[in-house]
């Protein structure tokens, strides 16, 4: 196997760059993901450290780790505490056509981060993905879109690898078996050359890449209907072959006597459609069912095939992880999306952490919005697996000469804070994304004629990543709680059977992302989590348990939920059709049955509207959507209290029953506003550790709370205790890192601003 020795070219590169010649590590790492105290943690040689990471781009301009800013920015990292590094490396960069493998951009991008900070760790985001020269050789494996022809990527400038890997653009299908294949020899011949190399001593994670933008969505998702080409067909029948074994139990199944094994072909466009408005028959429609589900079975398994190869071509403990699990801001593109089987992933030894983006919408990005997570952290946790948030949204670096730079700057210390500690409240970690000169800063550096800079790189804002590090740190190994007393409930296997073309699906997503949105803007803390795993919670910490989209539930989990759930006095928010299907029909009735508050069908030709009256609220009227919603659902339970109708008529649309040991809400059109679920929340007792124009989270040994003062003013903050503990603050936007049990502050309330 070829070697590549850290060569006098390289040294002189280095050199050029500014940097000094890198010190190897005294040993190997070895690098772990256990489990300490309740909290995934990172393990380097047996050690604990906390999963804060800097991470180049792989925008070119901002990704080679030894050129002159992107080693500036790294050095800037490890000046302020941190140890951890991720960079990019793509096949195109490493798989020549000729048949090589050449690891010395591996190494390059390695020794670049060790002239930074010799003891570092280093993280590779590899991209399985085909190099460019290979998809244009093998058309015939290349993805065909359901809904439109592929066309050819721009060749203007010097663009990403992933630029337009939404578009429907010629990639390789997620079904090729052969790419499959040919990859999986040269990552293991890639990895196994990496490691018999100085610079393979400071490896410690590969990040397994591929679909779209390399977070391993369908190519194209976003406007475009997954894979209708020969490999996902071939894919498919054989798929197929392992469910169901025999025509006669596939017609059987589909209700379709002259379905075959051997011919069938995936749904087109047009089948795709549902039948049952929201709902997918699960009679009638099992085979657009079945068609998602191998979609969504496929990724999941690319993925774990890959972390597998990683692992097994390593010779010493490695941690793996991938872009899994997204759920909240999908785009209500879920069921192309390639994230479903979640349980498939967290059920794996083979793959240590989980990553994605922060939520983007609604209401996600800018200072005073909630920042999110992608995924069911709970769920994750609970798995005994990692989620590490990358955050790309960064905090305004103002320029120097700025009129309102002190203004601007502390709200980026108020958003910068309120990310990172999102992620430490909830137990888990998270890498700084670093876009580069190409990326976000791009109007920052054209008129800063001091010359380019990180999208992190101001001192104030550097001080303060020293700071939550260090607060990361000192709770580390102390075991790890929640604070919070509402949970959320939510299904991913829903989506297989729902309305997925033309985001015709007006409720899921409100159930999803607007609904945390108001449980924010509430007041409240929550937690997520899958209802697959709602048997291993802790439910005593909960007074109030939301369920979202949980429209399919078989005879054990419904059972669970009456026996185990509904007790406690706690209180059950019920939406829209809970509990429908069994898997083989859709029976309104079974919404009943289960929440305790009975629905029949009711229609209507217009977008569903609500008119809703609660005692010490004002009335609410709100429309869900833009068109005429089916099915939709009325109260129709004569021991519920009917706190909301449908417009125009006496039909319910919101009600509340109050049982002997639990109370039940049900809500039959979702919200995009904050009612009817803060007046729910507050009705049920829900601690509300803020009033509306701030938000809270808490956990961790953490409590945060990120407010906006826009002419200035007190905030107040009431603990778990009942203490009510205030603060004055000038105008803006402010994160305030208090102490849970006391309320004393752990950083500073209004961060000292450098004198220019």
């Amino acid at each position: 196997m070829p070697t590549f020795p850290f060569s006098r070219w390289m040294v002189l590169l280095l050199l050029a760059a500014g940097a000094s010649l890198p010190a190897q590590p005294a040993a190997p790492v070895s690098a772990t993901v256990r489990v300490v105290a309740g909290r995934p943690t990172v393990h380097l040689n047996g050690e604990p450290v906390s999963p804060v990471i800097y991470a180049l781009t792989d925008v070119p301009g901002g990704r080679w780790s030894w050129e002159e800013l992107p080693q500036h920015n790294l050095r800037q990292f490890a000046r302020h505490g941190v140890r951890l590094f991720q960079v990019d490396l793509f096949f195109d960069h490493c798989w020549r056509e000729d048949g090589t493998m050449d690891v010395a951009p591996a190494q390059r991008q390695i020794a670049g981060v060790l002239a930074a900070r010799p003891d570092a760790a280093v993280f590779l985001r590899f991209h399985v993905t085909a190099p460019k020269w290979w998809r244009l050789k093998h058309p015939e494996e290349w993805v065909r879109y359901a809904d439109v022809e592929a066309r050819a990527e721009s060749a203007e400038g010097f663009p990403r690898i992933i630029e337009e890997d939404n578009a429907p653009v010629r990639r390789v299908s997620m079904a090729s078996t052969r790419w499959r294949d040919e990859a999986t020899v040269r990552l293991r011949e890639f990895l196994r050359a990496l490691a018999a190399t100085p610079e393979g001593n400071a490896l410690a994670g590969v990040q397994v890449a591929n679909g779209v933008y390399g977070e391993w969505h369908n190519w194209g998702f976003f406007h475009n209907e997954p894979d209708v080409g020969e490999p996902m067909n071939r894919f498919w029948r054989a798929w197929l072959r392992t469910r169901y074994a025999t025509d006669a139990s596939l017609r059987e199944a589909w209700r379709d006597p002259a379905a075959a094994l051997a011919s069938t072909t995936v749904p087109g466009l047009a089948e795709r459609e549902t039948t049952q408005g929201i709902f997918r028959d699960p009679a009638r429609e099992r085979r657009v069912i079945d068609y998602y589900t191998c979609v969504h079975e496929l990724v999941a398994d690319n993925i774990l095939h890959f972390a597998r190869t990683a692992k097994e071509a390593w010779p010493r403990p490695l941690i793996t992880g991938t872009f899994y699990g997204y759920y909240f801001s999908t785009f209500n593109r879920q069921a192309a999306g390639g994230h479903l089987e979640l349980h498939r992933v967290l059920r794996s030894p083979h793959l240590d952490y989980l990553s994605g983006p922060q939520a983007y919408e609604p209401e996600a990005l800018k200072p005073g919005d909630p920042y999110r997570s992608r995924s069911l952290l709970t769920s994750i946790r609970i798995h005994g697996k990692l989620w590490l948030d990358e955050m790309d949204a960064e905090p305004t670096v103002p320029l120097p000469q700025a009129a309102n730079h002190d203004v601007v700057l502390r709200n980026g210390v108020a958003t910068l804070r309120r990310n990172v500690l999102f992620s430490a409240t909830k137990g888990m970690g998270l890498w700084y994304y670093d876009f580069g000169v190409s990326g976000f800063d791009l109007d920052n550096v054209r008129h800063n004629q001091r010359g380019s800079r990180g999208t992190w790189d101001h001192a104030v804002l550097l001080r303060d990543v020293q700071a939550l590090k260090g607060l990361v740190d000192a709770r580390l190994t102390r075991p790890y709680e929640s604070d919070a007393d509402v949970l959320f409930v939510y299904d991913t296997h829903s989506f297989t059977g729902t309305a997925s073309l033309r985001r015709s699906d007006p409720f899921s997503t409100v159930m999803i992302d607007h609904h945390t949105l108001a449980a924010f803007r509430s007041g409240v803390v929550f937690d997520p989590v899958h209802v697959l795993d709602l048997p291993r919670v802790d439910l005593a910490r909960y007074r109030v348990v939301v369920f979202g989209n949980v429209y399919q539930l078989d005879d054990a989990q419904r059972r669970f939920i009456r026996e185990r759930v509904a007790s406690g006095g706690r209180t059950l928010v019920w939406y829209y059709a809970p509990g429908l299907s069994d898997g083989a029909t859709l029976e309104p009735r079974r919404i009943g049955e289960l929440t305790g508050i009975a629905v029949t069908p009711f229609s209507s030709d217009v977008a569903p509207t609500v008119e809703l009256a609660v005692a010490g609220a004002a009335p609410v009227r709100y429309t869900t959507g833009k068109e005429a919603v089916r099915p939709l659902f009325g109260v129709a339970e004569a021991g519920a209290e009917v706190l909301g109708r449908y417009a125009g008529t006496d039909v319910g649309a919101v009600a509340r029953r109050r049982f002997a040991h639990h109370t039940a809400w049900y809500v039959a059109v979702p919200h995009t506003g904050t009612q009817p679920l803060q007046f729910i929340l507050q009705d049920a007792g829900a601690h509300r550790y803020v009033g509306d124009g701030a938000f809270a989270y808490a956990g961790g040994g953490f409590l945060v709370v990120h407010t906006h003062q826009k002419e200035g003013g007190t905030q107040a903050v009431t603990l778990r205790s009942g203490k009510v503990v205030r603060f004055d603050l000038p105008a803006g936007y402010h994160t305030l890192v208090l102490d849970p049990a006391t309320g004393e502050p752990l950083l500073p309330v209004v961060p000292e601003i450098f004198t220019r």
